[in-house]
């Protein structure tokens, strides 16, 4: 009885409903056929969107990510709409909290509380304040307190469809009547640009020398090398920067002294690195702004070394 009421069940009269059924007809295939459309729509929608929001530097490009809520925002996002620039350096506000954008190179300073545009980028810049195009001179009258927002747009120049007549840099800068409360990302943001009127590089940087290059490095002058020679062709890091590197000598913590004992020709490897500006500028624990290491090999300085220097920059005697 178990058998018969499982042959006599829902299951075998749908199978053989549909084998008696009549196949499907051009109507039911055009209605996949829509149906497939609409999902790859969707899918193309998605893809598009996606690309208008994001570029290869990891800035975005639609306006929809910045609102033009003000003049400075407004020609921010005409900008980023041409798909030739992109946010260089930034301090704004989304909907959450402080927002900014911080990249090489640092075109404004804070110098004594005042903006200050490099003689390097004065004439590659264009200035606007709340909207409107000013000379560059008046950046010296705006204090930080007193900026709401700020925007450096920088263009990528190579591409086919670069504006030739526009200046490269476009700086842009909305002002409060009021002073700007301070939180975190303002004062680190400023505290970038006061320490980019202390260094050319507030955001750390690294040069490493063999020894030609540190023969020409002294030879020029060149203080990327953090050390110069003596005239009696030894080495002694830079007066300036005396009270602030860390040193290694053969991976062993070293002094001013020990540097000094070291012969241009035992250098086999020279290191100098310059930490980031929020670990060097700041109250709390900074760390030494500079690095040095030496890598040395000391027979190179014995008189009767076969290791020859064939250098323009190197005077010594061997």
């Amino acid at each position: 009885m178990a058998i018969t009421n499982q042959f006599n069940g829902p299951s075998l009269r749908q199978r053989v409903g549909m084998i008696n059924s009549q196949p499907s007809g051009p109507t039911a295939w055009w209605r996949y056929a829509v149906w497939l459309l609409l999902i790859g729509t969707t899918i193309l929608a998605c893809q598009h969107e996606r690309n208008q929001t994001i570029n290869f530097s990891g800035q975005p490009f639609s306006s929809k990510e910045l609102p033009a809520i003000s003049p400075a925002r407004a020609m921010v996002a005409d900008l980023e709409e041409k798909g030739t620039w992109y946010r260089h350096m930034a301090l704004y506000r989304d909907k959450f909290s402080t927002q900014i954008i911080e990249s090489n190179p640092i075109i404004l300073q804070l110098n004594q509380d005042r903006f200050v545009l490099p003689d390097d980028y004065k004439y590659e810049s264009a200035l606007y304040i709340d909207g409107k195009e000013v000379p560059v001179d008046r950046l010296v009258k705006l204090s930080p307190e007193f900026v709401r927002e700020l925007f450096v747009m920088h263009q990528w120049e190579n591409r086919a469809n670069a504006d030739k007549q526009a200046k490269p840099y476009q700086i842009f800068i909305e002002t409060s009547p009021k002073p700007v409360p301070f939180d975190s990302k303002r004062k680190q943001f400023f505290t970038l640009l006061q320490a980019a009127a202390m260094s050319k590089y507030p955001l750390g940087e690294s040069f490493s020398f063999n020894m030609n290059q540190l023969l020409e490095a002294t030879f020029f002058h060149n203080k990327n090398a953090l050390v110069e020679r003596t005239k009696n062709e030894h080495l002694s890091v830079y007066e300036d920067y005396a009270n602030a590197v860390e040193i290694e000598i053969n991976h062993l913590p070293a002094t001013l002294a020990d540097v000094k004992t070291v012969h241009v020709r035992e250098v086999a490897r020279l290191y100098t690195k310059e930490r980031p500006y929020i670990e060097w500028f700041r109250a709390d624990n900074p760390l030494p702004r500079f690095q040095l290491s030496i890598e040395t090999s000391p027979k190179r300085a014995k008189r009767d070394s076969s290791y020859y220097v064939f250098s323009p920059f190197y005077t010594g005697d061997f």
